[in-house]
Protein backbone atom coordinates (compact mmCIF):
# COMPACT_ATOMS: atom_id res chain seq x y z
CA UNK A 1 0.00 0.00 0.00
CA UNK A 2 1.44 3.38 -1.24
CA UNK A 3 1.66 6.18 1.61
CA UNK A 4 -1.73 8.17 1.47
CA UNK A 5 -2.85 11.13 3.11
CA UNK A 6 -5.74 10.80 4.71
CA UNK A 7 -7.92 14.20 4.99
CA UNK A 8 -9.39 14.60 8.60
CA UNK A 9 -12.65 14.96 7.49
CA UNK A 10 -12.67 11.72 5.51
CA UNK A 11 -11.42 9.95 8.39
CA UNK A 12 -14.41 10.96 10.79
CA UNK A 13 -16.69 10.47 7.92
CA UNK A 14 -15.61 6.80 7.32
CA UNK A 15 -15.54 5.93 11.10
CA UNK A 16 -18.56 6.69 11.75
CA UNK A 17 -22.44 5.71 10.29
CA UNK A 18 -21.05 6.71 6.64
CA UNK A 19 -22.15 3.65 3.95
CA UNK A 20 -25.44 3.24 6.01
CA UNK A 21 -28.75 3.51 4.92
CA UNK A 22 -30.35 2.89 8.65
CA UNK A 23 -33.48 1.49 10.53
CA UNK A 24 -33.27 0.37 13.81
CA UNK A 25 -29.72 -0.79 15.36
CA UNK A 26 -31.58 -2.51 18.21
CA UNK A 27 -30.21 -3.16 21.59
CA UNK A 28 -29.14 -6.06 23.42
CA UNK A 29 -32.64 -5.97 24.71
CA UNK A 30 -34.43 -5.46 21.83
CA UNK A 31 -32.05 -6.90 18.73
CA UNK A 32 -31.97 -6.15 15.34
CA UNK A 33 -31.27 -8.26 12.65
CA UNK A 34 -29.08 -6.46 10.24
CA UNK A 35 -28.02 -6.61 6.61
CA UNK A 36 -24.58 -5.55 5.42
CA UNK A 37 -23.83 -5.17 2.24
CA UNK A 38 -20.40 -3.80 0.17
CA UNK A 39 -20.42 -0.83 -1.12
CA UNK A 40 -23.35 1.92 -1.58
CA UNK A 41 -24.04 1.50 -5.74
CA UNK A 42 -25.01 4.37 -8.47
CA UNK A 43 -21.80 5.91 -8.51
CA UNK A 44 -20.73 8.94 -6.73
CA UNK A 45 -19.23 11.85 -7.68
CA UNK A 46 -17.23 14.64 -6.43
CA UNK A 47 -19.94 16.94 -5.53
CA UNK A 48 -21.66 13.88 -4.10
CA UNK A 49 -18.63 12.80 -1.50
CA UNK A 50 -18.55 16.95 -1.19
CA UNK A 51 -21.89 16.84 0.76
CA UNK A 52 -21.62 13.86 2.70
CA UNK A 53 -18.16 14.82 4.00
CA UNK A 54 -19.81 18.34 4.83
CA UNK A 55 -21.04 16.24 8.24
CA UNK A 56 -19.25 13.48 10.27
CA UNK A 57 -21.73 10.58 10.03
CA UNK A 58 -22.67 10.82 13.70
CA UNK A 59 -26.36 9.88 12.65
CA UNK A 60 -26.70 6.21 12.13
CA UNK A 61 -29.23 6.86 9.60
CA UNK A 62 -33.32 6.48 10.16
CA UNK A 63 -33.92 4.58 7.46
CA UNK A 64 -36.50 5.02 4.04
CA UNK A 65 -39.57 7.10 4.21
CA UNK A 66 -42.11 3.86 3.40
CA UNK A 67 -41.99 0.41 2.75
CA UNK A 68 -42.50 1.89 -0.98
CA UNK A 69 -39.22 3.48 -1.11
CA UNK A 70 -37.55 0.85 0.39
CA UNK A 71 -38.74 -1.20 -2.54
CA UNK A 72 -37.95 0.45 -5.63
CA UNK A 73 -33.79 -1.33 -5.37
CA UNK A 74 -33.58 -4.34 -6.52
CA UNK A 75 -31.29 -5.50 -3.99
CA UNK A 76 -33.81 -4.02 -1.42
CA UNK A 77 -36.73 -6.31 -3.12
CA UNK A 78 -34.27 -9.14 -3.03
CA UNK A 79 -33.26 -8.81 0.35
CA UNK A 80 -36.96 -8.38 1.92
CA UNK A 81 -37.56 -11.38 0.43
CA UNK A 82 -35.00 -13.68 2.42
CA UNK A 83 -36.48 -11.62 5.70
CA UNK A 84 -39.82 -12.44 4.28
CA UNK A 85 -38.58 -16.46 4.59
CA UNK A 86 -36.22 -16.41 7.76
CA UNK A 87 -39.21 -14.77 9.12
CA UNK A 88 -41.09 -18.21 8.47
CA UNK A 89 -42.72 -17.16 5.46
CA UNK A 90 -42.74 -17.42 1.78
CA UNK A 91 -40.65 -15.12 -0.68
CA UNK A 92 -43.44 -14.36 -3.16
CA UNK A 93 -45.74 -12.54 -0.31
CA UNK A 94 -42.60 -9.99 0.27
CA UNK A 95 -44.49 -7.23 -0.52
CA UNK A 96 -46.89 -7.64 2.37
CA UNK A 97 -44.36 -8.42 4.80
CA UNK A 98 -42.30 -4.86 3.43
CA UNK A 99 -45.81 -3.50 4.69
CA UNK A 100 -46.53 -5.36 7.98
CA UNK A 101 -42.99 -5.42 9.04
CA UNK A 102 -41.10 -2.56 7.78
CA UNK A 103 -37.94 -3.47 7.26
CA UNK A 104 -34.90 -0.33 6.88
CA UNK A 105 -37.96 2.21 7.49
CA UNK A 106 -38.01 5.33 9.59
CA UNK A 107 -39.72 4.80 13.16
CA UNK A 108 -39.80 0.84 12.84
CA UNK A 109 -38.06 -1.64 14.51
CA UNK A 110 -35.94 -4.68 13.95
CA UNK A 111 -34.03 -4.05 10.78
CA UNK A 112 -30.74 -1.73 9.72
CA UNK A 113 -29.18 -1.53 6.85
CA UNK A 114 -25.42 -1.35 6.04
CA UNK A 115 -22.35 -1.50 3.88
CA UNK A 116 -18.43 -1.99 4.65
CA UNK A 117 -17.22 0.27 2.56
CA UNK A 118 -18.60 3.73 2.45
CA UNK A 119 -18.12 5.47 -0.78
CA UNK A 120 -20.83 4.71 -3.90
CA UNK A 121 -19.47 3.17 -7.16
CA UNK A 122 -21.20 1.45 -10.09
CA UNK A 123 -19.65 -1.52 -9.06
CA UNK A 124 -16.54 -2.94 -6.60
CA UNK A 125 -13.73 -2.62 -9.60
CA UNK A 126 -10.76 -0.86 -8.45
CA UNK A 127 -10.09 1.10 -11.53
CA UNK A 128 -13.43 3.42 -10.51
CA UNK A 129 -11.34 5.85 -8.85
CA UNK A 130 -11.05 9.48 -9.83
CA UNK A 131 -8.43 12.41 -9.53
CA UNK A 132 -11.15 14.11 -8.00
CA UNK A 133 -11.53 11.49 -5.24
CA UNK A 134 -7.86 11.16 -4.36
CA UNK A 135 -8.19 15.32 -3.37
CA UNK A 136 -11.15 14.77 -1.05
CA UNK A 137 -10.10 11.54 0.80
CA UNK A 138 -5.97 11.81 0.46
CA UNK A 139 -6.10 8.17 -1.55
CA UNK A 140 -4.11 7.30 -4.80
CA UNK A 141 -6.29 4.53 -5.59
CA UNK A 142 -9.13 2.74 -5.00
CA UNK A 143 -6.95 0.02 -3.32
CA UNK A 144 -5.16 2.53 -0.72
CA UNK A 145 -8.68 3.50 -0.06
CA UNK A 146 -10.25 -0.17 0.50
CA UNK A 147 -6.76 -1.02 2.45
CA UNK A 148 -7.54 1.98 5.15
CA UNK A 149 -11.07 1.57 5.51
CA UNK A 150 -9.99 -2.62 6.62
CA UNK A 151 -7.64 -0.96 9.13
CA UNK A 152 -9.79 1.88 10.54
CA UNK A 153 -13.60 1.37 9.42
CA UNK A 154 -13.64 -2.52 9.50
CA UNK A 155 -12.99 -2.12 13.07
CA UNK A 156 -15.17 0.81 13.69
CA UNK A 157 -18.18 -1.24 12.42
CA UNK A 158 -16.76 -4.49 15.10
CA UNK A 159 -17.39 -1.91 18.05
CA UNK A 160 -20.76 -0.85 16.57
CA UNK A 161 -22.10 -4.68 17.23
CA UNK A 162 -20.51 -5.20 20.40
CA UNK A 163 -22.12 -2.20 21.31
CA UNK A 164 -25.84 -2.90 19.36
CA UNK A 165 -25.70 -6.75 19.70
CA UNK A 166 -27.80 -7.84 16.72
CA UNK A 167 -29.01 -10.72 17.20
CA UNK A 168 -28.11 -11.67 13.24
CA UNK A 169 -26.14 -9.69 10.63
CA UNK A 170 -26.72 -11.25 6.89
CA UNK A 171 -23.08 -10.20 4.87
CA UNK A 172 -23.90 -10.27 1.53
CA UNK A 173 -20.87 -11.14 -1.21
CA UNK A 174 -19.01 -13.81 -0.64
CA UNK A 175 -15.67 -12.76 -1.77
CA UNK A 176 -15.39 -10.52 0.90
CA UNK A 177 -16.26 -12.81 3.29
CA UNK A 178 -12.27 -12.04 5.02
CA UNK A 179 -13.77 -8.45 5.26
CA UNK A 180 -17.30 -9.15 6.83
CA UNK A 181 -15.25 -11.43 9.47
CA UNK A 182 -13.07 -8.49 10.29
CA UNK A 183 -15.80 -6.66 11.42
CA UNK A 184 -17.81 -8.81 12.79
CA UNK A 185 -16.23 -12.22 13.95
CA UNK A 186 -13.42 -12.82 15.88
CA UNK A 187 -11.05 -14.95 16.26
CA UNK A 188 -11.90 -17.57 18.26
CA UNK A 189 -15.44 -18.38 16.63
CA UNK A 190 -15.79 -21.57 14.70
CA UNK A 191 -16.27 -21.20 10.92
CA UNK A 192 -19.27 -23.66 9.70
CA UNK A 193 -20.48 -23.68 6.23
CA UNK A 194 -22.54 -25.65 3.50
CA UNK A 195 -23.80 -25.07 -0.04
CA UNK A 196 -27.96 -24.99 -0.74
CA UNK A 197 -28.67 -25.65 -4.63
CA UNK A 198 -25.15 -25.10 -5.89
CA UNK A 199 -25.00 -21.99 -3.70
CA UNK A 200 -22.50 -21.51 -0.03
CA UNK A 201 -22.88 -20.38 2.91
CA UNK A 202 -21.18 -19.33 5.56
CA UNK A 203 -21.95 -18.82 9.23
CA UNK A 204 -20.43 -17.89 12.84
CA UNK A 205 -22.22 -17.57 16.23
CA UNK A 206 -20.62 -15.16 18.11
CA UNK A 207 -22.12 -14.53 22.07
CA UNK A 208 -25.82 -12.99 21.18
CA UNK A 209 -25.31 -12.70 17.64
CA UNK A 210 -24.84 -15.13 14.95
CA UNK A 211 -23.10 -13.67 11.02
CA UNK A 212 -24.08 -15.10 8.02
CA UNK A 213 -22.31 -14.61 4.64
CA UNK A 214 -24.50 -14.91 1.48
CA UNK A 215 -23.94 -15.07 -1.88
CA UNK A 216 -24.81 -11.35 -3.45
CA UNK A 217 -28.41 -11.54 -4.56
CA UNK A 218 -28.70 -9.66 -7.45
CA UNK A 219 -25.82 -11.17 -9.63
CA UNK A 220 -25.80 -14.31 -12.16
CA UNK A 221 -23.89 -16.25 -9.86
CA UNK A 222 -26.12 -15.30 -6.07
CA UNK A 223 -29.51 -15.46 -4.78
CA UNK A 224 -30.91 -14.69 -8.27
CA UNK A 225 -33.83 -16.59 -7.53
CA UNK A 226 -36.99 -16.82 -5.63
CA UNK A 227 -36.35 -20.72 -4.98
CA UNK A 228 -32.67 -19.83 -3.72
CA UNK A 229 -33.77 -17.02 -1.64
CA UNK A 230 -36.84 -19.40 0.38
CA UNK A 231 -34.08 -22.04 0.62
CA UNK A 232 -31.13 -19.17 2.33
CA UNK A 233 -33.76 -18.03 4.38
CA UNK A 234 -35.37 -21.26 5.97
CA UNK A 235 -31.65 -21.94 6.43
CA UNK A 236 -30.85 -18.76 8.12
CA UNK A 237 -33.92 -19.03 10.26
CA UNK A 238 -32.58 -22.91 11.43
CA UNK A 239 -29.29 -21.39 11.77
CA UNK A 240 -30.22 -18.69 14.30
CA UNK A 241 -32.79 -21.10 16.50
CA UNK A 242 -29.73 -23.53 16.99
Amino acid sequence: MQKSNVTEKFRKWATGYSGCDGGDLGSSTSPSIWVCGIEWGGGGNKEWLEKQLEYEAKDPGSGYDTPKDNLAYIFNRQTVKLLCAIDGGKVEDYETFAMDKKPFVKLEHGYYKMNLYPLSFKNTNNDLWSDEFSDLTGFNSKGDYVEWCRLNRLPALSDMAKKYKPKLIICFGKTYKEDFKRAFVDDCNEEHAEDILDRHISWYHDKSTTIVVCPFPVNRYGLNSNELLQAFGEKIKTIINQ
